[in-house]
């Protein structure tokens, strides 16, 4: 497999200096093409813990070191990353997790590139940081100012079903779809074609710039059946610039559980009075910020900071722009009346949780 591959990008290479030869216009994609690699891995030992299945804790809180096995024959990967910078690349976390080796192919230049190393991940939104020191000459990308939204043209780059560096244009054909696992995250849907081989690479717009990266298809076959996902671009710089700052996301928290109102009658009593605002506390965090400034269960949330909310994806979008320690304003409607919180959010601690879908 290793060889075929090398094969590969030798074609690859070989192919550019033909391109410029042919037609000397300026070349949209060619920043997108030479910002993008080849992430190929290797994984040949596996990690087991080292305790009876369901054995009680060490006496002195001390468990075992896990045991490493070896895996026979190899497994091995191919995903896709791109440039943010001279040297940090971000692609998925499900490309490199618990692999043995990474190595990295560049646009245009034929050779691999093994000095690598994993800055740092997050496993709830699945994003990955990998810095690469090497001599090589690349370009960046940079992520889009404004939110993709549902009908507008996007482009997939990476390495789908092993062809390598291929471009492939669709919509955002939904723009919120829900991660069943983890209510921070939620995905940008797309008709642009992802396979296998297409994790971690840029979802980019018209004028270039990332506005996902590609992460699940969900299909019967696992092959593209014309549903890709995408983690939003927003999200994406956000824990891309923690995990450089601090080593890891640090995400922000209310403290509480929401959702559309399930009352009917309620529901058609505030539609009909013109209230149009159905987000309900479902739950709030024991001691949490929402708890401790006020908040009660049943209140329905108008809008956060002056701004009108109506679903939980608002809500959460919202907060992928805020940290702990800041104070957001919270108004709700409770028995007929509006009240205005002021809550300092607190920090949340990120689940360990799987990723939705099928990893691709």
């Amino acid at each position: 497999m290793k060889r075929l591959l090398l094969v590969a990008i030798l074609v690859i290479f070989s192919s550019i200096p033909t391109i410029a030869q042919e037609d000397n216009q300026e070349w949209k994609w060619e920043t997108a093409f030479n910002s993008v690699v080849l992430i190929s891995t290797e994984t040949n030992t596996l990690q087991l813990e080292n305790k009876e299945p369901n054995s009680p804790p060490s006496v002195h809180g001390e468990d075992q070191p896990p045991v490493t096995v070896p895996i026979y024959p190899p497994k091995f990967g191919v995903g896709t990353g791109f440039f943010i910078n001279p040297i940090h690349v971000v692609t998925n976390y499900h490309v490199i997790k618990d692999v043995t080796t990474i190595q990295v192919y560049a646009y245009g230049h034929p050779y691999e590139i093994l000095d690598v190393k994993v800055v740092g991940f997050d496993a709830e939104s699945d994003i990955a940081v990998l810095e690469i020191k090497s001599n090589i000459n690349h370009e960046t990308l940079k992520f889009a100012d404004k939110d993709a939204m549902i009908g507008d043209d996007v482009y997939a780059l990476g390495h789908g079903s092993g062809q390598m560096w291929s471009l492939t244009k669709g919509i955002i054909s939904y723009d919120t779809r829900p991660n069943q696992q983890s209510s921070w995250v939620h995905y940008l849907q797309t008709d642009a074609v992802i396979n296998s081989g297409n994790s971690g690479g840029p979802l980019l717009n018209e004028d270039g710039d990332v506005v996902g990266v590609n992460t699940l298809i969900i299909s019967p076959t696992n092959y593209y059946v014309g549903y890709g996902y995408a983690v939003p671009g927003a999200l994406v710089e956000r824990v891309v610039n923690h995990i450089l700052a601090h080593g890891q996301h640090i995400k922000p928290s209310i403290g509480i559980m929401m959702g559309i109102i399930d009352d009917k009658e309620l529901f058609y009593t505030l539609r009909d009075s013109g209230k149009e605002h159905y987000l309900e506390v479902k739950g709030l965090t024991e001691g949490g910020p929402a708890e401790n400034f006020g908040i009660l269960e049943g209140d329905i949330i108008v809008s956060i900071n002056a701004k009108k909310v109506s679903v939980t994806n608002e809500v959460i979008r919202m907060l992928w722009d805020m940290m702990p320690g800041e104070t957001i304003s919270i108004e709700i409607y409770r028995d007929g009346t509006y009240k205005t919180y002021d809550v300092v959010l607190g920090t949340a601690e990120a689940p360990q949780v799987r990723i939705f879908g099928i990893d691709q």
